[in-house]
């Protein structure tokens, strides 16, 4: 295998666990972080909701937006809207409306997930794409066990800050390795 493919391979994979990290910050732990600073449940039901009804448009638009400019430029779009935007969490989560727009912002972008398949076509074209996009998707399984890690230690080791750049960094890494190697 040639070094090129392989670099492709890795970045994928890791692009994949990272993409699972996104949405299990927007999906898992949304309720969590904004439980002792905004007091309305329903408010809180309402954000679980808008993201995903964002998530749902982002996969949409994401799989037009990869088709105009390509995996490599749609996945650092993507990243470099969801680095900053974990982390933003922590500051947004003490005001109920900048935490909506947040929370939806990080759930919109995470919907790259969805041109994983188109991506994987791009890179390493049509021969073999079900075993290459089954290959890919095991990336989901190390970003699951990493997001249960971290909060593992969130909740015994370091703060909620901590706990949202430690999330943030692959997402950084994905988006700067997508740029260079794919």
């Amino acid at each position: 295998l040639s070094v090129g493919f392989k670099n492709k391979a890795v970045v994928s994979t890791q692009s994949t666990g990272t993409m699972s990290l996104a949405l299990l910050t927007g999906t898992e732990i949304f309720k969590e972080l904004a439980k002792d600073t905004i007091a309305d449940d329903h408010f809180l039901n309402v954000i679980g909701a808008a993201l995903a009804i964002c998530n749902a448009f982002g996969r949409l638009l994401w799989g037009v937006v990869m088709d105009k400019i390509g995996a490599r430029w749609a996945l650092f779009s993507a990243f470099l809207v969801i680095t900053p935007g974990i982390v933003l969490l922590y500051w947004t989560r003490l005001m109920p409306w900048p935490y909506l727009i947040n929370v939806c912002v990080v759930s919109f972008s995470s919907g790259i997930f969805t041109g994983i398949a188109p991506a994987l076509v791009e890179l390493f074209g049509h021969r073999d794409i079900s075993l290459k996009y089954s290959i890919c998707l095991s990336g989901e399984l190390f970003g699951c066990l990493l997001f249960y890690l971290l909060s593992i230690g969130s909740v015994k080791l370091y703060s909620d800050l901590v706990f949202l750049i430690l999330l943030a960094v692959p997402c950084g890494v994905s988006c700067i390795a997508g740029l260079i190697f794919i």
